[in-house]
């Protein structure tokens, strides 16, 4: 599957004009370091050079890895990001990847998680004069959202950015009084109000707040590939290629419960293929900031607001054999992007349309409201 998909891209690229896409994704990385980060037996005193002397914590490898580096985790959840400090080199790009058999760092099968969430003790909450609001201190972390975790996972929403915030003005904590599943965080007070989906007390729920902004981010950096992970409740995305990044993989990654599920903001070259997305607030896979040549082949996406999404001056995409469906609003859209090209997707049952493209005072919709599978 891996090399019919990598000769399907290397096809697609040959008759691409402008498109140019670094060994990285196409070849085997070559090697430099090795790290092991084992959360079972692992310990961030070792050196991480060996499954014998794993590191317990995948954080560390956000400062060491380098130009051909190769990172293996294995399974665990882990309440951490990683943030790269380097790049790597069309030659030797930078590898993170999911052991999700234990092949490598001899742990048992499993799921490599990385989440934003941290859990709390739920407490510390103190009832307000509203019913279902409640109000908690948060001195050291900014709380960036809450999720129920015994329910469907669903993250709250910021109050800031609901319609009664926005457009009718109402105060931070009336929306929160008045909207279920929402939360705000004041940063002056440093304190959290939030309101319980179901208007119980949170010691009647599974709660965890989410603290952090990317499982995985990369800031102007090139050459990363991300293989294999699973990424949950981060405030912006699991996978972030982040501004001036360039030449950046994600593949067979799951991400749900964030905004994004992977996202490439003002970045080039930038490949998602094969990974699954559901259940995030604004996309699935998200291309925008003026990014350009970002592909997407492959992916599952289902539950999103948008599954695939190009919005403000992207350029040069291309959507391909990607599943989208049960999206909250469009299966794929192309906003104020050009040069966007679609085939082979499956779309289907997505709420308002399978695909939708925007332009300057025009909106195009493909198969509106229509409760039926669509090749695009």
């Amino acid at each position: 599957m891996r090399q019919a998909c990598h000769l399907l891209i290397a096809l697609l690229l040959s008759v691409m004009p402008g498109v140019s896409i670094g060994a990285s994704e196409l070849s085997e990385p070559q090697r430099g370091r090795i790290f092991y980060v084992r959360q079972t037996v692992g310990d961030d005193a070792s050196d991480g050079l060996s499954p014998d002397d794993a590191w317990q914590s995948v954080s560390p490898l956000a400062s060491v890895m380098e130009a051909g580096d190769i990172a293996y985790v294995g399974p665990g959840l882990y309440r951490e990001a990683i943030v790269l400090a380097n790049s790597g080199t069309a030659d030797n790009p930078i590898a993170l990847i999911a052991d999700t058999t234990g092949e490598h760092t001899g742990d048992p099968p499993g799921i490599v998680m990385i989440t934003g969430a941290d859990a709390v003790d739920e407490s510390i909450f103190v009832p307000q004069a509203t019913r279902g609001v409640y109000m908690a201190p948060s001195p050291e972390k900014q709380v960036m959202g809450a999720v129920e975790m015994d329910g469907p996972q669903y993250r709250y929403t910021d109050v800031r950015d609901t319609v009664e915030f926005i457009k009718e003005q109402k105060s931070a904590l009336d929306v929160v009084a008045e909207v279920p599943e929402t939360f705000f965080y004041d940063s002056e007070a440093k304190v959290v109000y939030i309101h319980t989906s179901d208007g119980k007390p949170p010691s009647t729920h599974e709660l965890e707040l989410i603290r952090r902004r990317d499982g995985v981010g990369t800031y102007g950096k090139h050459y990363i590939s991300v293989t294999g992970f699973t990424f949950r409740h981060m405030r912006t995305a699991g996978i972030n290629f982040d501004t001036g990044s360039s030449h950046c993989t994600a593949t067979n990654n799951t991400s749900y419960g964030s905004w994004q599920g992977i996202r490439a903001f003002g970045s080039t070259d930038v490949l998602l293929v094969g990974n699954t997305m559901f259940r995030n607030g604004n996309s699935g896979a998200y291309f925008l900031g003026a990014a350009t040549n970002g592909f997407a082949i492959g992916n599952i996406l289902y539950d999103n607001t948008k599954g695939v999404r190009w919005s403000s001056a992207s350029a040069n995409g291309l959507a391909i054999e990607n599943i989208a469906f049960a999206n909250r609003e469009i299966g794929i859209s192309i906003e104020n992007s050009e040069d966007i090209r679609v085939a082979g997707n499956v779309l289907a049952n997505n709420a308002i349309a399978q695909l939708l493209v925007k332009k300057a005072g025009t909106i195009h919709r493909g198969i509106v409201s229509k409760p039926t599978a669509s090749s695009s």
